[in-house]
């Protein structure tokens, strides 16, 4: 510093070969950036995810390389960056751009996920419909898989059905849903470090952890990882303090972040994902954005026209964790799992649609009479006509006394809709058999015409 204050005063005389040199260089510089092709790349990164390798797609200014083009656009594109807030564990940069893809589709999910919207109010009014519930049901699912645990898709609809644990990892299961039922109550607790332990220590309750497969952590940059779980705890929390945003790291952002730390680091001794995922929930409940704790998270190669297959999620993963000499640049990971998002909130709003319709329908034939929960049963029935319904789920979904879910039932069996059967010391409930017939063309019909209606829908990705 003190050489710097000494050289302000002074006015040396800057040799004329000097003065041309650099002047040719801020001339070479800016033609350089005027090139159409710079323009068509600075372009490509602004409207969607670029990585390294598709430079290969690009006829490339004569005289430079990959390698050369692709530090020139980090250079330019960091400043324009918002750093994510500092780690301090953390040796290198951390920073994301606010693309226009970026900015345009965050704000889609924001204005269709908050707490207003037709789509939450909808959610609300038929949160108990299994339909609806099968949500639930594969975000459970995704992070198991992310967790490295192998678990029948049918066995966790069974246990989410209400049947009874048989298994160490039923236990998990079973705790998983009894605490995402709770988020509502959860979310109106601050989010510190016993919060964070409370949803473990629950989730692992009669769960004999031995039995579960170690999580394999995806390899990433030393300068990355911060050591010890109490920082990273202290980083969780940091996040999901809403007092004072970090500029433009708003709330889709910070959930993705959030998550972000409980996929690839261990925050915790066991059930890393799992935890993540309640905490995604209790905070998109608190900041008012209801609809994206139904939106099952991460990748899916399997998801039906997914933004990427799989080889181009890992080559995302290569690029936002490898440091090109500028940081580590988090934008296509935020820009990829936002299209994910989008993309599952598509099949919600789909699915939803079609609830609408069928309960159109099932006002038309059947007794107006019949109150919204009692639609959801034979709702339910028309996707399943044979299906054995119980009355705990029922009663868990809409979290309703026991009587009141059982009431349901016994109404819909005075009517002559449904017929009742012994299971051991409880009762079950199926489809008259008569009804059978009637709820099997009511079903197909408004299945054709909800697929016809999803078909239709645009995808909104870039």
């Amino acid at each position: 510093m003190a050489g710097k204050s000494a050289m302000r005063g002074k006015t040396e005389a800057v040799p004329r070969s000097t003065k041309v040199t650099k002047r040719l260089s801020v001339d070479e510089l800016v033609a350089f950036m005027s090139l159409p092709i710079f323009y068509e790349l600075r372009t490509a990164v602004d409207v969607g995810i670029l990585l390294f390798d598709d430079l290969d797609e690009y006829d490339l200014p004569e005289g430079y390389s990959k390698e050369d083009i692709w530090r020139i656009l980090l250079a330019v594109r960091k400043q324009a960056a918002v750093f994510i807030p500092e780690d301090p564990e953390r040796t290198a940069d951390m920073w994301m751009v606010t693309t226009s893809s970026l900015s345009f589709n965050t704000e889609m999910l924001e204005v269709r996920s908050k707490e207003d919207s037709s789509l939450a109010r909808s959610l609300k009014d038929m949160q108990g419909s299994p339909f609806v519930t099968r949500f639930i049901e594969r975000t459970l699912m995704r992070g198991l898989a992310d967790e490295g645990i192998a678990m029948d898709e049918e066995r966790v609809h069974e246990l989410f059905a209400g049947a009874p644990p048989l298994t160490s990892l039923d236990q998990l299961v079973a705790n998983y849903f009894r605490l995402s039922s709770d988020c509502d109550s959860l979310a109106r607790r601050a989010v510190t470090h016993g919060l964070i332990e409370t949803l473990y220590y629950e989730l692992s309750e009669g769960v004999d952890l031995s039995e579960l497969p170690e999580r394999v952590l995806a390899p990433l940059d030393p300068r990355l990882a911060p050591p010890e779980s109490q920082v990273l705890m202290d980083l969780v929390c940091q996040r999901a303090c809403a007092a004072g945003d970090d500029m433009r790291f708003g709330p889709v952002l910070r959930l993705l972040n959030i998550s972000w730390f409980f996929r690839y680091f261990n925050v915790l001794p066991r059930l890393n994902v799992l935890v993540g995922l309640l905490l995604r929930n209790i905070l998109a409940l608190k900041w008012g954005f209801p609809v994206l704790s139904w939106i099952p998270e991460g990748f899916d190669a399997t998801l039906a026209e997914a933004p990427v297959d799989a080889a181009r999620y890992e080559a995302v993963f290569e690029s936002w964790s490898t440091d090109y000499g500028f940081g580590f640049d988090f934008t296509p990971y935020f820009e990829l799992n936002v299209c994910l998002y989008l993309r599952e909130l598509e099949g919600l709003a789909a699915s939803i649609t079609y609830l609408e319709q069928l309960n159109e329908q099932i006002e038309r034939i059947f007794e107006s009479h019949i109150n919204a929960r009692q639609k959801s049963i034979l709702v339910a029935l028309c996707r399943e006509p044979g299906a054995l319904l119980r009355i705990a789920p029922h009663q868990r979904a809409f979290r309703i006394a026991y009587g009141t879910a059982r009431a349901d039932f016994l109404g819909l069996e005075r009517e002559g809709y449904l017929v009742r059967e012994q299971e051991g010391r409880a009762f079950a409930f199926r489809a008259h058999p008569d009804l059978q017939e009637k709820i099997v063309q009511l079903g197909a019909a408004v299945v054709g015409s909800a697929e016809a209606s999803l078909d239709a829908t645009p995808l909104v990705v870039s």
